[in-house]
């Protein structure tokens, strides 16, 4: 077996041994040495199972870093996150770096704090309308970096799509195993499908020509039986579990 594939092979076996959200950067930190990276990262815009301000990011990157980083609210601004929001291919930072005065600024900034001379950020969507960032960063240079990149991207691909694959399924699990035993009626379903699709309450009681009572006592009762954080997090968690299809997620 070739060395890249073994190293491949070792990463997607520590990504399943992954049991616990709590883990994951143990884990990435482990994934950061095989890979031979100075840094990685991985960002869960949205996992169906995990409310949407609950960001979840497990990262390499150095406290001092990560404190700047929130500091200065990077989470909105940062042009990564941003670029990579909008692409469906791999994106190199070197593309985005003389984009504005503000851009170059964040990578400079970035450098001088260990981030990473060069990288790039993977965007991962997976059938259940799951979205995540996966980035990788590296002091390779020039046609160094270039090689790097080309020998490793379909690997690294491969090792985000896992770890988003793996962190959807712990989130998943507590919910799976309580609805075997308690089903949702059909107006549970309707009303968390609209709930989770952007609806109010007051909206779906009007079109449903019900209460907004009667509307918050069957989410409240859908919450109960996924053994959810609220009725939002529960229609992620139905919408994982194929009790709703993922195109209700958006009106």
């Amino acid at each position: 077996m070739a060395a890249d594939q073994r190293i491949l092979q070792e990463a997607l076996d520590c990504i399943r041994n992954l049991h616990e959200i709590g883990h994951l950067s143990a884990v990435v930190h482990q994934l950061r040495t095989l890979v031979g990276a100075a840094n990685l990262a991985y960002q869960a815009l949205f996992i169906p199972g995990r409310v949407a301000e609950d960001r979840l990011i497990a990262a390499t990157y150095s406290d001092k870093w990560t404190k700047l980083y929130l500091s200065k609210n990077y989470l909105r601004t940062d042009p990564v996150e941003i670029a990579a929001r909008k692409a469906s291919q791999p994106v190199d930072w070197s593309h985005l770096r003389s984009a504005s005065k503000d851009t170059a600024s964040f990578f400079a900034e970035a450098e001088r704090h260990g981030v990473g001379n060069n990288g790039v950020s993977i965007p991962l969507v997976d059938t259940q309308a799951g979205r995540a960032l996966f980035s990788v960063t590296s002091n390779l240079e020039g046609n160094d970096w270039a090689a790097f990149k080309a020998r490793a991207l379909p690997s690294l691909i491969q090792i985000g799509k896992a770890i988003q694959l793996r962190t959807a399924e712990i989130e998943v699990q507590p919910a799976a195993r309580t609805f075997r035993s308690s089903a949702l009626t059909a107006k549970e379903t309707d009303y968390l499908a609209l709930y989770v699709g952007g609806y109010e309450i007051k909206q779906i009681g009007d079109m449903r020509s019900v209460s907004g009572t009667a509307v918050r006592a069957a989410l409240n009762s859908a919450t109960e039986k996924l053994d959810a954080r609220g009725p939002r997090h529960a229609g992620y968690l139905a919408i994982a579990l194929g009790i709703i299809p993922s195109s209700m997620i958006m009106k």
